[in-house]
Protein backbone atom coordinates (compact mmCIF):
# COMPACT_ATOMS: atom_id res chain seq x y z
CA UNK A 1 0.00 0.00 0.00
CA UNK A 2 2.39 2.64 0.81
CA UNK A 3 4.39 1.49 -2.47
CA UNK A 4 1.28 2.55 -4.56
CA UNK A 5 0.71 5.58 -2.74
CA UNK A 6 4.36 6.67 -3.19
CA UNK A 7 3.66 6.75 -6.81
CA UNK A 8 -0.28 8.02 -6.25
CA UNK A 9 0.37 10.68 -4.26
CA UNK A 10 2.37 12.79 -6.56
CA UNK A 11 -0.02 12.25 -9.61
CA UNK A 12 -3.16 14.19 -7.44
CA UNK A 13 -0.87 16.81 -6.53
CA UNK A 14 0.26 17.69 -10.34
CA UNK A 15 -2.91 19.50 -11.15
CA UNK A 16 -2.06 22.09 -8.21
CA UNK A 17 1.53 22.11 -8.35
CA UNK A 18 1.79 22.90 -11.93
CA UNK A 19 0.07 26.63 -11.05
CA UNK A 20 2.35 27.42 -8.48
CA UNK A 21 5.71 25.77 -11.22
CA UNK A 22 4.27 27.98 -14.19
CA UNK A 23 4.67 31.22 -11.62
CA UNK A 24 7.89 30.13 -10.32
CA UNK A 25 9.79 29.74 -13.86
CA UNK A 26 7.65 32.60 -15.16
CA UNK A 27 5.19 31.37 -17.38
CA UNK A 28 2.66 33.49 -18.61
CA UNK A 29 -0.92 32.21 -18.16
CA UNK A 30 -1.50 32.44 -22.51
CA UNK A 31 2.19 32.29 -23.68
CA UNK A 32 2.06 30.52 -27.20
CA UNK A 33 4.51 27.92 -28.12
CA UNK A 34 6.50 29.42 -31.37
CA UNK A 35 3.65 31.49 -32.81
CA UNK A 36 1.27 28.51 -32.69
CA UNK A 37 -2.29 28.35 -31.48
CA UNK A 38 -1.28 26.23 -28.63
CA UNK A 39 -0.99 27.96 -25.42
CA UNK A 40 2.20 26.40 -23.38
CA UNK A 41 -0.19 25.74 -20.43
CA UNK A 42 -2.25 23.76 -22.46
CA UNK A 43 0.88 21.51 -23.96
CA UNK A 44 1.79 20.85 -20.67
CA UNK A 45 -1.27 19.98 -18.61
CA UNK A 46 -1.84 17.26 -22.43
CA UNK A 47 2.09 16.06 -21.92
CA UNK A 48 0.90 15.17 -18.11
CA UNK A 49 -2.22 13.78 -18.07
CA UNK A 50 -3.67 13.31 -21.24
CA UNK A 51 -4.73 9.42 -22.11
CA UNK A 52 -1.66 7.26 -23.50
CA UNK A 53 -2.59 5.55 -26.52
CA UNK A 54 0.67 4.49 -28.12
CA UNK A 55 3.96 4.06 -27.75
CA UNK A 56 5.91 4.10 -30.82
CA UNK A 57 9.97 3.41 -30.08
CA UNK A 58 12.35 5.81 -31.83
CA UNK A 59 15.11 6.38 -30.54
CA UNK A 60 18.53 5.97 -32.38
CA UNK A 61 21.52 6.00 -29.38
CA UNK A 62 18.74 6.49 -26.64
CA UNK A 63 15.74 4.63 -25.35
CA UNK A 64 13.01 7.25 -26.58
CA UNK A 65 9.57 6.79 -27.90
CA UNK A 66 6.81 8.37 -30.00
CA UNK A 67 4.14 8.94 -26.93
CA UNK A 68 0.52 9.02 -29.06
CA UNK A 69 -1.65 10.86 -26.44
CA UNK A 70 -5.77 11.11 -26.52
CA UNK A 71 -6.54 14.76 -28.08
CA UNK A 72 -4.64 16.94 -30.15
CA UNK A 73 -0.64 16.86 -29.60
CA UNK A 74 2.12 13.98 -29.17
CA UNK A 75 4.78 13.72 -27.53
CA UNK A 76 8.52 12.54 -27.38
CA UNK A 77 8.98 10.59 -23.99
CA UNK A 78 12.41 10.04 -22.52
CA UNK A 79 12.79 7.70 -20.17
CA UNK A 80 15.26 7.40 -17.07
CA UNK A 81 17.37 4.01 -18.46
CA UNK A 82 20.38 2.95 -16.91
CA UNK A 83 22.94 4.18 -19.70
CA UNK A 84 21.34 7.83 -19.83
CA UNK A 85 20.34 8.37 -16.10
CA UNK A 86 20.00 12.04 -16.51
CA UNK A 87 19.15 12.91 -19.95
CA UNK A 88 15.57 13.18 -19.38
CA UNK A 89 15.66 15.63 -16.48
CA UNK A 90 18.29 17.33 -19.08
CA UNK A 91 15.40 17.88 -21.41
CA UNK A 92 13.05 19.39 -19.03
CA UNK A 93 15.63 21.58 -17.32
CA UNK A 94 16.30 23.02 -20.83
CA UNK A 95 12.87 23.56 -20.87
CA UNK A 96 12.63 25.69 -17.70
CA UNK A 97 15.81 27.93 -18.51
CA UNK A 98 14.53 28.60 -21.98
CA UNK A 99 11.38 29.99 -19.83
CA UNK A 100 13.13 31.59 -17.40
CA UNK A 101 15.08 33.82 -20.56
CA UNK A 102 12.00 34.96 -22.42
CA UNK A 103 12.08 31.94 -25.27
CA UNK A 104 9.33 30.65 -26.52
CA UNK A 105 10.66 28.15 -29.34
CA UNK A 106 11.83 24.80 -26.64
CA UNK A 107 8.90 22.63 -26.73
CA UNK A 108 7.98 21.90 -23.44
CA UNK A 109 8.93 19.18 -20.93
CA UNK A 110 7.79 17.85 -18.08
CA UNK A 111 7.44 14.52 -15.59
CA UNK A 112 5.89 11.93 -16.90
CA UNK A 113 5.46 8.42 -14.69
CA UNK A 114 4.62 5.64 -15.95
CA UNK A 115 3.94 1.94 -14.82
CA UNK A 116 5.89 -0.81 -16.52
CA UNK A 117 2.79 -2.79 -17.55
CA UNK A 118 0.97 0.33 -18.56
CA UNK A 119 4.04 0.59 -21.32
CA UNK A 120 4.37 -2.83 -22.40
CA UNK A 121 0.48 -2.79 -23.25
CA UNK A 122 0.64 0.21 -24.88
CA UNK A 123 3.70 -0.54 -27.14
CA UNK A 124 2.45 -0.27 -30.78
CA UNK A 125 1.40 -2.86 -32.17
CA UNK A 126 2.85 -2.96 -35.66
CA UNK A 127 6.11 -2.34 -33.78
CA UNK A 128 8.00 -5.91 -34.44
CA UNK A 129 10.75 -6.67 -31.51
CA UNK A 130 10.59 -8.41 -27.69
CA UNK A 131 8.68 -5.65 -25.72
CA UNK A 132 11.00 -6.75 -22.36
CA UNK A 133 14.13 -6.40 -24.35
CA UNK A 134 12.91 -2.80 -25.26
CA UNK A 135 12.06 -2.04 -21.45
CA UNK A 136 15.05 -3.58 -20.11
CA UNK A 137 17.47 -1.04 -19.94
CA UNK A 138 14.73 1.60 -18.43
CA UNK A 139 14.97 2.65 -14.48
CA UNK A 140 12.01 1.40 -13.41
CA UNK A 141 12.71 1.59 -9.71
CA UNK A 142 15.22 5.15 -9.26
CA UNK A 143 12.34 7.26 -7.71
CA UNK A 144 10.62 4.18 -5.51
CA UNK A 145 12.66 1.10 -4.40
CA UNK A 146 11.10 -1.74 -5.31
CA UNK A 147 8.04 0.46 -7.21
CA UNK A 148 7.49 -0.89 -11.30
CA UNK A 149 7.29 2.84 -12.23
CA UNK A 150 9.59 4.90 -13.94
CA UNK A 151 10.24 8.95 -14.59
CA UNK A 152 10.47 10.16 -17.88
CA UNK A 153 10.68 13.50 -20.09
CA UNK A 154 7.25 13.80 -21.86
CA UNK A 155 8.03 16.93 -24.69
CA UNK A 156 5.99 17.90 -27.10
CA UNK A 157 6.13 16.04 -30.09
CA UNK A 158 6.49 19.56 -32.39
CA UNK A 159 4.45 18.73 -36.42
CA UNK A 160 5.46 19.64 -39.73
CA UNK A 161 9.10 20.36 -38.29
CA UNK A 162 11.10 21.25 -41.67
CA UNK A 163 14.85 20.45 -41.87
CA UNK A 164 15.98 22.96 -44.81
CA UNK A 165 19.47 24.26 -45.25
CA UNK A 166 19.91 26.67 -42.68
CA UNK A 167 22.77 23.88 -41.13
CA UNK A 168 24.20 23.34 -44.71
CA UNK A 169 26.70 25.68 -45.97
CA UNK A 170 24.55 27.59 -47.92
CA UNK A 171 22.02 28.32 -44.79
CA UNK A 172 24.90 29.38 -42.29
CA UNK A 173 26.99 31.31 -44.59
CA UNK A 174 23.00 33.43 -45.31
CA UNK A 175 22.31 33.66 -41.56
CA UNK A 176 25.88 34.47 -40.86
CA UNK A 177 25.41 37.54 -42.78
CA UNK A 178 22.09 38.30 -40.95
CA UNK A 179 23.43 37.92 -37.87
CA UNK A 180 26.45 41.14 -38.46
CA UNK A 181 25.62 44.51 -36.98
CA UNK A 182 24.38 46.36 -39.42
CA UNK A 183 22.95 43.90 -41.84
CA UNK A 184 19.27 45.27 -43.20
CA UNK A 185 16.58 42.60 -42.80
CA UNK A 186 13.18 41.94 -44.11
CA UNK A 187 10.39 41.27 -41.00
CA UNK A 188 10.84 37.87 -42.18
CA UNK A 189 14.63 37.35 -42.22
CA UNK A 190 14.30 39.76 -38.58
CA UNK A 191 11.67 36.68 -37.04
CA UNK A 192 14.52 33.92 -38.00
CA UNK A 193 17.75 36.10 -37.20
CA UNK A 194 16.18 36.13 -33.48
CA UNK A 195 15.84 32.48 -33.04
CA UNK A 196 19.03 32.24 -34.15
CA UNK A 197 20.64 34.09 -32.11
CA UNK A 198 18.52 32.75 -29.33
CA UNK A 199 19.66 29.92 -30.47
CA UNK A 200 23.57 30.18 -30.03
CA UNK A 201 23.03 32.12 -26.91
CA UNK A 202 21.30 29.08 -25.52
CA UNK A 203 23.60 26.30 -26.85
CA UNK A 204 26.30 27.61 -25.33
CA UNK A 205 24.63 28.40 -22.10
CA UNK A 206 23.61 24.62 -21.49
CA UNK A 207 26.47 23.63 -23.24
CA UNK A 208 25.09 21.47 -26.36
CA UNK A 209 28.08 21.81 -28.90
CA UNK A 210 25.65 19.11 -31.23
CA UNK A 211 23.26 21.80 -32.89
CA UNK A 212 25.00 21.80 -36.31
CA UNK A 213 26.04 18.81 -36.64
CA UNK A 214 23.43 17.93 -39.32
CA UNK A 215 19.65 17.44 -38.89
CA UNK A 216 19.49 18.87 -35.66
CA UNK A 217 18.51 22.64 -36.82
CA UNK A 218 14.86 22.69 -37.42
CA UNK A 219 11.92 24.91 -38.20
CA UNK A 220 8.26 24.91 -37.95
CA UNK A 221 5.88 26.90 -39.66
CA UNK A 222 2.33 28.91 -37.70
CA UNK A 223 2.18 31.59 -40.09
CA UNK A 224 5.77 32.36 -39.91
CA UNK A 225 8.50 30.24 -40.25
CA UNK A 226 10.49 29.90 -36.28
CA UNK A 227 13.52 27.75 -35.66
CA UNK A 228 12.56 25.08 -32.97
CA UNK A 229 15.16 23.87 -30.07
CA UNK A 230 15.30 20.79 -29.45
CA UNK A 231 16.60 17.42 -28.57
CA UNK A 232 18.81 18.57 -24.97
CA UNK A 233 19.43 15.01 -23.28
CA UNK A 234 23.57 15.43 -23.59
CA UNK A 235 23.27 19.19 -22.64
CA UNK A 236 24.52 20.43 -19.25
CA UNK A 237 27.93 18.95 -19.00
CA UNK A 238 30.41 20.08 -16.34
CA UNK A 239 33.63 20.04 -18.27
CA UNK A 240 33.88 20.37 -21.81
CA UNK A 241 36.05 18.57 -24.07
CA UNK A 242 38.00 20.24 -26.48
CA UNK A 243 36.26 19.41 -29.36
CA UNK A 244 32.58 20.56 -28.18
CA UNK A 245 33.90 23.41 -26.33
CA UNK A 246 35.37 24.33 -30.34
CA UNK A 247 31.93 23.61 -31.42
CA UNK A 248 30.29 25.70 -29.12
CA UNK A 249 31.79 28.53 -29.54
CA UNK A 250 32.13 28.90 -33.05
CA UNK A 251 28.19 28.16 -33.23
CA UNK A 252 27.71 31.04 -30.40
CA UNK A 253 30.62 33.48 -32.48
CA UNK A 254 28.21 33.02 -35.71
CA UNK A 255 26.19 35.49 -34.08
CA UNK A 256 27.01 39.02 -33.40
CA UNK A 257 23.76 41.11 -32.81
CA UNK A 258 21.24 39.58 -29.56
CA UNK A 259 17.98 40.25 -28.91
CA UNK A 260 17.86 42.96 -26.72
CA UNK A 261 15.43 41.16 -24.21
CA UNK A 262 17.27 37.77 -23.79
CA UNK A 263 21.00 39.55 -23.22
CA UNK A 264 18.76 41.10 -20.16
CA UNK A 265 17.41 38.05 -19.15
CA UNK A 266 20.77 36.76 -18.88
CA UNK A 267 22.17 39.72 -17.11
CA UNK A 268 19.61 38.90 -14.27
CA UNK A 269 19.91 34.84 -14.22
CA UNK A 270 21.66 34.27 -10.78
CA UNK A 271 22.39 31.25 -8.48
CA UNK A 272 18.61 31.50 -6.84
CA UNK A 273 16.83 31.94 -10.12
CA UNK A 274 18.74 29.07 -11.68
CA UNK A 275 17.62 26.95 -8.91
CA UNK A 276 14.74 27.72 -8.80
CA UNK A 277 13.52 26.93 -12.69
CA UNK A 278 16.07 23.56 -12.29
CA UNK A 279 13.69 22.08 -9.49
CA UNK A 280 10.69 20.13 -9.95
CA UNK A 281 7.86 19.66 -7.26
CA UNK A 282 7.82 15.94 -8.24
CA UNK A 283 10.89 14.55 -8.75
CA UNK A 284 13.47 17.28 -7.42
CA UNK A 285 16.54 18.80 -8.47
CA UNK A 286 16.80 18.44 -12.66
CA UNK A 287 20.42 19.67 -12.34
CA UNK A 288 22.70 19.28 -9.71
CA UNK A 289 25.21 22.31 -7.94
CA UNK A 290 27.93 21.47 -10.12
CA UNK A 291 26.11 21.62 -13.37
CA UNK A 292 24.31 24.90 -12.02
CA UNK A 293 27.57 26.14 -11.44
CA UNK A 294 28.60 25.47 -15.12
CA UNK A 295 25.99 27.45 -16.30
CA UNK A 296 26.87 30.20 -14.40
CA UNK A 297 30.00 30.01 -15.89
CA UNK A 298 29.37 29.47 -19.42
CA UNK A 299 26.66 33.11 -18.44
CA UNK A 300 29.92 34.91 -17.51
CA UNK A 301 31.34 34.00 -21.03
CA UNK A 302 28.50 34.20 -22.90
CA UNK A 303 28.12 38.34 -21.60
CA UNK A 304 31.84 38.68 -21.99
CA UNK A 305 31.52 38.30 -25.63
CA UNK A 306 28.47 40.10 -25.80
CA UNK A 307 29.86 42.76 -23.71
CA UNK A 308 33.23 42.66 -26.28
CA UNK A 309 30.86 43.17 -29.33
CA UNK A 310 29.10 46.32 -27.79
CA UNK A 311 32.55 47.76 -26.72
CA UNK A 312 33.14 47.43 -30.83
CA UNK A 313 30.45 47.89 -32.36
CA UNK A 314 28.04 49.96 -29.79
CA UNK A 315 25.03 48.65 -27.55
CA UNK A 316 22.47 49.70 -30.59
CA UNK A 317 23.83 47.92 -33.18
CA UNK A 318 24.62 44.67 -31.21
CA UNK A 319 21.12 44.37 -28.76
CA UNK A 320 18.95 45.19 -32.01
CA UNK A 321 17.24 41.86 -32.81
Amino acid sequence: MLRKLAFVVPLLLATAIFQVRAQDVGIPAARRFASSELTEDRILEALFSARLDNLRPIGTTSTTFQMQLAGTIDAAYKPETRTHPRGWAHEIAAYRLAVLLGMDQVPPARVRVIERGQMRRHIAPDWEGNPDSLLAPLSFNANVPGSTTVRGAAIYWVPNLERGTLDQPEGLARWGAWLTPGTALSPEQRILARDLASMCVFDALIGNGDRLSGGNLRTATNGMQRVIIRDHNLAFPVRWGESQRGRILEELQRTRRFPRSLVEALRGLDAASLARASHDEIVGDLLDDTQREAVLERRAMILSYVEALIEEHGEPAVLDL
